[in-house]
C-alpha cells in the first residue's frame, strides 16, 4: 500500500482532517524515487544472473519461450521482462522480447564490451556491504569482516579467481576508455618520453595515450595476475611495441619502475586512507625522472565536500567497501606538494574523471 498524498486521498478524508491545512504538501515524487532506486539495479542485476540477456541475443522471444530455455516460470518472467522494457533495456513486439542495441553490446556474455563482470561483483559483493551503512557511519570503518568474515580481502578474492579477475578486469576496462580517451583529450602527452600508469588494470589509459602519440611509451604498473591479462589488452590494440606491463606492489619502496617521465593514478587513491595515499604518491616521487609529471585522475569532490553527486556516492562507497576516502583537488594537492611535488593545478574534466597536475622538480 502507497502512503501518497493525492486528491483521491483527500477526497476520501473526513471534513474535519482537512480543517488546518492551509495548503497541499509538496510532491514527494522525488523522494520516492530514492526510496525505490533498489529495484531498477536489482531488476537489472537479475536479468544478467538469469541469461536473459543473453537469450535474447539469439534472436527475439516470447516470455513463454525463455522461460522454457531459462527453466523460469513464465508469468513471473514475463514481469520481469515488462519492467526490462520499462527500464529501456529490452523491446516487445506482439509479445516478443529483444535487447536493444545497447543491452546487446554491454550486457551479452561474449562481447568485448561486456560489462557482466561487473555486475557481478556490484551483486554479489557491494550490494551486500551496502546494507551495513549504517554501522560503517556509526563506526567510520569499512563492513567487510562483518559481511564476509575476518581476514577476508575483497581485492584478493577477486585475484583468487582467474574468470572472475578476467571478467572483473574486462568490465573495468570498458568503463574506462571514454574516461581514458578524455584524460589523453585534456592533457598533452606528446612532449612525454615515457608513461607509467600506476595501477592501469587493462592498459586503458595507456593504450589511449599511445594511439594519440606515435613516439611515446607506455608501462601499465599492476599485480602479477592482471598484468597477464593486461598484456593482452596491449596486443590487441596493437601498442605492444611500445608497451610493456610491470607487475609489483605499489606500497613496495623501489618497486616502480624508474624509467617514466609522466606517471598518472586513475581511480588508485580513492581506494586508501592518507596514510597509505601518502605513501603511494612518495613511491611515485621516487620513481618519477626529474622535471616529470603526476597526474592523480579522480573524480574530486567541491571543497565543500557536497558534490557532485557521483563523487559523493563514491565516498559512501569507499567508507563501507575498502576505508578509502573521495576527496577534493585542494587535499590532493597539499598531499602532493608534502611528497616533493611543485607547480600544482587542477583540471576539471565533463566525464568520471578530473586531473590534480604537479611537477616534479
Amino acid at each position: 500500500m502507497h502512503f501518497l498524498w493525492n486528491g483521491t486521498i483527500a477526497r476520501t478524508l473526513p471534513a474535519h482532517r482537512m480543517r488546518g491545512i492551509s495548503r497541499m504538501p509538496t510532491s514527494p515524487t522525488h523522494i520516492q524515487e530514492m526510496l525505490t532506486g533498489f529495484w531498477v539495479s536489482k531488476a537489472l542485476f537479475t536479468g544478467v544472473e538469469l541469461g536473459v540477456f543473453d537469450e535474447l541475443a539469439k534472436g527475439p522471444a516470447s516470455a513463454e519461450i525463455l522461460a522454457y530455455r531459462l527453466r523460469l516460470h513464465p508469468i513471473a518472467l514475463e514481469r520481469l521482462m515488462n519492467t526490462l522494457v520499462a527500464l529501456e533495456l529490452i523491446t516487445k513486439e506482439d509479445g516478443r522480447f529483444s535487447n536493444t542495441e545497447e543491452t546487446g553490446q554491454y550486457l551479452v556474455k561474449g562481447q568485448d564490451s561486456y560489462l557482466g563482470g561487473q555486475v557481478e561483483h556490484l551483486s554479489q559483493l557491494h550490494w551486500r556491504l551496502w546494507q551495513l551503512l549504517p554501522g560503517a557511519i556509526r563506526e567510520n570503518t569499512p563492513r567487510v569482516r562483518e559481511v564476509f568474515g575476518p581476514g577476508f580481502d575483497m581485492l584478493e578474492s577477486v585475484y583468487a579467481e582467474p574468470q572472475r579477475l578476467r571478467g572483473f578486469v574486462q568490465g573495468m576496462h570498458n568503463l574506462t576508455v571514454a574516461d581514458a580517451q578524455e584524460i589523453v583529450d585534456a592533457f598533452d602527452f606528446g612532449p612525454f618520453d615515457t608513461l607509467l600508469d600506476v595501477g592501469g588494470t587493462s592498459g586503458a589509459l595507456v593504450i589511449a595515450a599511445l594511439k594519440k602519440h606515435e613516439n611515446l611509451k607506455g608501462i601499465v604498473f599492476e599485480q602479477p595476475a592482471v598484468c597477464a591479462i593486461a598484456d593482452d589488452y596491449l596486443k590487441q590494440y596493437g601498442v605492444d611495441d611500445r608497451a610493456k606491463t610491470h607487475p609489483g606492489d605499489f606500497f613496495q619502496r623501489g618497486s616502480l619502475p624508474l624509467e617514466a617521465d609522466v606517471i598518472t593514478l586513475g581511480w588508485i587513491l580513492h581506494d586508501w586512507p592518507e596514510e597509505q595515499c601518502k605513501i603511494i604518491l612518495q613511491h611515485c616521487f621516487e620513481a618519477l625522472q626529474p622535471g616529470g609529471t603526476i597526474l592523480v585522475c579522480e573524480k574530486l569532490l567541491n571543497d565543500e565536500g557536497t558534490g557532485p553527486l557521483l563523487t559523493t556516492l563514491m565516498d559512501l562507497h569507499a567508507l563501507v567497501s575498502t576505508g578509502g576516502q573521495e576527496r577534493s583537488g585542494t587535499v590532493y594537492q597539499q598531499w602532493l606538494e608534502q611528497a616533493g611535488f611543485t607547480d600544482m593545478n587542477v583540471k576539471l574534466l565533463e566525464g568520471n574523471r578530473d586531473l590534480v597536475i604537479a611537477r616534479k622538480p
